[in-house]
């Protein structure tokens, strides 16, 4: 036995000293990784070589590759590269940590077994009497609990007799039950959740409101196989009667076929009733827009066939017009008012893009125009051999048929075959760019709004875009008011686009409206625009980042009057909108939006909004948005302010309000209170339109784990008009909407 070591010694040194002992030299060379060694530490470090094995005490580490040992006593045997460990052992790996008294651990096969000890896999954590690495991504618990709770007695466990964690992958376990505290709440056959996974397998949102009265929305989540998972979502409102649906999230792969795609599916049905009680006939239909059973269906589905060629589809069927706004409102206001039902095949090339599309009408309480089908081919601008001039086309041929609401109008149907032309110059005079360019649109239509008689249109045009760009850079280096100034770059951009339509050969008033394109008429203006933007650089970790201080844009449209038929001005041309857009961002804590729309004839203002989001730390976070629009029969007014603050670990606070500026008088109102529970946040809420509180308001308590911040419950089917603190800005918090 050689004498006892005080200082880190390497396995490799050891090797070289003990050079003439085959064995042992055989056992080193198996333990070693490619260019790598095992590096033992500790306050004590003996080798048997008889017995072909090392022992160290006290501090000890050993370090392979990226794994990392830690305990108080180890023992390896070289010729079966397995270590014993005891004492606070922890083996740290990129996959996660294991930490417990004893530990057993396989060099070669990189597989260990734990004695009463614990695993971690963020956000995971566990605890079992034994806990084995089976393999390099997999770890086995047996008769223990997972959590993302870290404390020693946690607030929430799942319990199993096996429990498989796969570090970055997934968790699976079967027999599961589900403890809060000391008390078992839930027991499912068989538990499976993705590691990286931001919604919990069971949520609830008890609330009240004035139209649902007392609530309980719920999701369940089971994972079915890979990345397909299915919600089943039951709901209970207290004056509408019960709800329950099903989304289901699938992916192809998951079945073999990956080239088949992925998409979701959703079916949610409401058996409304006076009663609140569950309808025993719930599948009898009502009339009009309030049947006994109301409904929606949704499909969407996506197909990459290759790099470039990808095909869509979205069914949507609903029981009446109003059904997505009284249960799905955030859905109602974040997409469009007509759900649409299309599938299409788009091919891009860097040199074309085809595509087809077929929209059809399933809900008649809409005004649809449908497109049975549509093809279209896009060429964007190319270059015509070794010279400046470009071209490009667009060609389309759809058959549309116009179906109007309950059938209100009789429908309206006609073939249309449109060919767009440009060709362009790309040139310039010193530091002026010019590009002129001519249009050309041929269309022919099947009939016109009288009779079934084809005819053709023809309608050219062109027009010519010029600007210039002038900058100059200032030698600034400033941290005055905190503004961190790195120079200073000044940035003017003037440009002029002139655009010219002659009158088409078919009026608009003749054709059926199906899109911009029947909508051609005669036109002749310029838009004239002057860009101003002062810029500097700040340090990053890699450089530095050119950052927009002040951005402003004034611009306008000026349309010349002209004869019809004729190439002849009248003699007053006039100004259509004069558009303000300034952006502010002198600090990385604030951003100013404003936007301004004046109409030149009686300099009166069509919009106007300005926003501030003010985010000067973590702790405190404040916006305000103000907003005019010019509507008949009465403008809208509206001054929003939105403000959150952390008042400590524990607690944080959000309040939101929306004013009428025109009546002087509170529109909307919200308060939300979140607490802290470590693992656990608790969130109440309370919202209510006009100054009354208890008129129209709603309440709702959210109980979220932080390691799923999620709530498909209270985003996609709420009664929640906006989330509280739930602005924009390029930094992740902005200013409220106030529209």
């Amino acid at each position: 036995m050689l004498s006892n070591f005080k200082k880190t010694i390497s396995l490799l040194l050891i090797v070289a000293f003990a050079f003439a002992q085959t064995s042992f030299s055989q056992g080193i060379d198996d333990l070693k990784r490619s260019g790598q060694s095992i590096i033992v530490d500790g306050d004590k470090v003996e080798f048997f070589e008889k017995e072909g094995k090392i022992i160290a005490e006290g501090n000890v580490s050993i370090t392979y590759g990226e794994t990392k040992l830690s305990c108080d006593r180890i023992e390896v045997n070289t010729r079966t590269k397995i270590a014993l460990c005891e004492g606070n052992v922890r083996v740290e790996q990129p996959e996660g940590v294991l930490v417990g008294e004893r530990i057993r651990y396989d060099f070669n096969k990189k597989q260990g077994e734990i004695i009463s000890g614990d695993v971690k896999a963020y956000p995971w954590f566990g605890k079992a009497d034994e806990v084995a690495r089976v393999s390099e991504d997999e770890f086995l618990l047996r008769n223990g609990y997972i959590s993302t709770c870290d404390h020693d007695f946690p607030h929430y466990r799942v319990k199993a007799k096996e429990i498989r964690v796969f570090p970055d992958d997934k968790i699976i376990a079967r027999n599961v039950v589900v403890y809060i505290g000391k008390v078992p709440v839930m027991w499912f056959p068989y538990y499976y959740h993705p590691i990286i996974q931001s919604r919990a397998k069971v949520q609830f949102i008890p609330g009240v409101t004035s139209d649902w009265g007392y609530f309980l929305l719920s999701a369940w989540r089971f994972h079915l196989k890979g990345n397909t998972k299915m919600d089943v979502l039951l709901d209970y409102r207290e004056k509408k009667g019960f709800a329950e649906g099903v989304d289901l999230y699938y992916n192809m792969a998951d079945l073999g076929a990956r080239e088949l795609g992925d998409g979701v599916f959703r079916a949610y049905f409401i058996h409304q009733n006076d009663r609140g009680t569950y309808d025993p006939q719930p599948f009898r239909e009502g009339e009009g827009d309030d049947p006994e059973l109301r409904k929606r269906f949704q499909w969407k589905h996506r197909i990459d066939f290759d790099r470039e060629t990808v095909g869509m589809l979205e069914f949507n069927k609903l029981s009446d017009r109003n059904v997505i706004k009284d249960y799905f409102y955030n859905e109602y206001e974040e997409e469009a008012r007509v759900p649409p039902n299309f599938i299409s095949i788009i091919n891009s090339k860097p040199d074309y893009t085809f595509s087809f599309q077929m929209e059809r009408r399933f809900n008649d309480f809409y005004t649809v125009v449908q497109k049975l089908p549509e093809l279209k081919l896009t060429v964007p601008d190319q270059r015509l051999w070794e010279t400046p001039l470009y071209y490009s086309t667009q060609l389309s041929g759809t058959n549309f048929d116009k179906q109007y609401n309950f059938e209100s109008s009789p429908p309206e149907k006609v073939q249309r075959f449109d060919w767009f032309h440009k060709l362009s110059y790309v040139t310039g005079i010193g530091p002026l760019n010019l590009t002129p360019y001519g249009t050309l649109r041929e269309t022919v239509y099947s009939r016109n709004k009288w009779e079934w008689k084809p005819m053709a249109r023809t309608a050219f045009g062109g027009g010519l875009n010029a600007f210039m760009r002038f900058s100059r850079i200032f030698d600034v280096e400033t941290d005055a008011w905190g503004l961190d100034i790195h120079q200073l770059r000044h940035i003017i951009v003037p440009s002029a686009d002139y655009f010219y339509t002659h009158q088409p050969t078919v009026d608009k008033d003749s054709l059926y409206q199906m899109d911009e394109i029947d909508e051609l008429e005669k036109e002749n203006g310029v838009t004239l625009s002057l860009e101003n933007k002062l810029q500097t650089k700040k340090p990053t970790d890699d450089g530095y980042d050119v950052i927009d201080l002040v951005r402003f844009i004034v611009s306008v449209d000026f349309l010349f009057r002209m004869e019809k038929d004729r190439f002849e001005f009248e003699k007053n041309g006039k100004f259509k909108d004069l558009e303000f857009d300034l952006e502010l961002s002198p600090y990385d804590w604030l951003f100013i939006d404003g936007e301004l729309e004046i109409t030149p004839e009686n300099q009166a203002i069509e919009t106007g909004s300005l926003e501030a989001a003010i985010t000067p730390t973590e702790w405190f976070q404040t916006a305000l948005g103000y907003r005019y629009a010019k509507m008949q029969p009465e403008p809208r007014n509206q001054l929003t302010f939105d403000i959150y603050f952390k008042l400590n670990e524990k607690w944080r606070f959000g309040i939101y309000e929306r004013f009428d500026m025109q009546d002087f008088d509170i529109e909307e109102q919200q308060y939300s209170v979140v607490r802290d529970l470590h693992c656990w946040e608790v969130e109440f809420t309370y919202d209510t339109k006009g100054s009354n509180f208890t008129e129209d308001y709603t309440v709702w308590l959210a109980f979220k784990i932080k390691a799923f911040p999620d709530l498909p419950i209270g985003l996609n089917r709420s009664f929640k008009k906006r989330p509280p603190g739930g602005l924009r800005t390029r930094n992740g918090y902005g200013s409220g909407s106030a529209y």
